[in-house]
């Protein structure tokens, strides 16, 4: 029924909504004996009272306006309650749907509560005032309650979706930069190379952009909450076998324990290794890196080393995507990140995550080379 109800349009719902609440207006008081003053000028007050809130969110102020007018025109002629409440419930829709001139609702409900004791012909004393403006304003006040919330909400999912994207842009930098620096090694290799070694970078670029399909089928799986598909992204040895083929040779210390590392560790630590690994064919120049993995203390540490050309003490380099990428990996899941030259030479990247899936976090921080 509830499902029913919120599939209709708006503008249906509110109809209903007016119709509704004409007919329990209609009908109280032909229920009872006394309907002394009930004449059709009462009766089509009270459609004119509630008609409005059919448009309350397409005209929030105009249909909270138009039943008021239509509550004091039935003071002034002196005839039977016709639904004040009504008038008072339109003003705190108002509150709620109006998107500028925010205090405008309250505004303006207060002049209609003022109105409202004059033509009733009571005298407006301080205390009484000021009790019926306060019980006429409760509706606007919840209004801007519920407004407040909603809005509230509304930001936290734009927060999620914006978050969202940025782990997909790193998903997509890593698995996309990755093996396209490996294809275009393999490419420049080739062609500097005899025609025996052609054929063999043509046959690897084959088997990357396979695996590359692969791992983008599996980013797909990520984006729809597979959680298959996001631990047979994380097999760290299947990386390191794969590149020590295409020709960097990688010496993995450790290894990565299937129980009880969270997955969304497991796979922060195969993007980490994955994107230091790719600096180093890119970057380094040289053949060799050294991968170390261990967990102790509910902590696991990675640490990817290599022997390049980086020396302590030389100018830092502008940090890139990359690097950016990683230490948001580790950031969101209440880790660190560190990175740069090594002695003698070389270059170093470490990385501390939890494994306590309740230090995940929301924070980011961004640097990378």
């Amino acid at each position: 029924m509830i499902g029913a109800w919120r599939a209709l349009p708006a503008q249906v719902q509110d109809a209903v909504l007016a119709a509704a609440t004409m007919l329990l207006i209609l009908g109280v008081p032909l229920l009872g004996s006394d309907t002394g003053g009930l004449t059709p000028l009462w009766g089509m007050l009270v459609c004119a009272v509630c008609a409005p809130l059919a448009v309350r969110r397409l005209l929030p102020m105009t249909a909270a306006l138009a039943s008021g007018a239509a509550v004091l025109l039935a003071v002034v002629l002196q005839l039977p309650q016709v639904g004040a409440w009504v008038t008072t419930a339109a003003f705190g829709s108002a509150a709620y749907h109006r998107d500028r001139w925010r205090s405008l609702p309250a505004i303006a409900a207060t002049c209609w509560l003022v109105a409202f004791d004059l033509v009733q012909g009571r005298p407006p004393s301080p205390s009484s005032l000021v009790m019926s403006v306060a019980a006429g304003l409760s509706p606007v006040a919840l209004g801007h309650i519920l407004r407040l919330r909603h809005d509230q909400a509304r930001q936290a999912v734009l927060v999620e979706r914006a978050e969202e994207r940025a782990r997909i842009a790193r998903d997509v930098h890593d698995v996309v930069g990755h093996h396209l620096s490996a294809i275009r090694l393999q490419a420049v290799g080739g062609r500097r190379g005899t025609p025996e070694d052609a054929t063999r970078a043509l046959d690897v670029i084959a088997e990357i952009s396979g695996t590359a399909l692969g791992e983008t089928r599996r980013l797909l799986g990520l984006l729809r909450d597979d959680a298959d598909a996001d631990a047979d992204a994380a097999d760290l040895g299947a990386l390191i076998a794969r590149l020590s083929h295409q020709g960097l040779r990688v010496r993995l210390d450790g290894d990565i324990p299937q129980e009880p590392m969270p997955l969304e560790v497991r796979y922060a630590v195969y993007r980490i290794v994955q994107e230091s690994l790719t600096n180093v064919m890119r970057h380094a120049g040289v053949a060799q890196a050294a991968v170390r993995v261990a967990w102790s203390r509910g902590t696991v540490v990675v640490v990817v080393e290599d022997g390049g050309r980086a020396v302590p003490g030389e100018p830092a380099l502008p940090e890139g995507r990359g690097m950016r990428g990683m230490r948001e990996r580790a950031t969101l899941l209440g880790g660190t990140l560190a990175a740069g030259p090594r002695a003698p030479h070389g270059w170093r990247v470490t990385a501390r995550l939890p494994l306590d899936e309740g230090t995940v976090h929301r924070d980011t921080e961004g640097a990378g080379r």
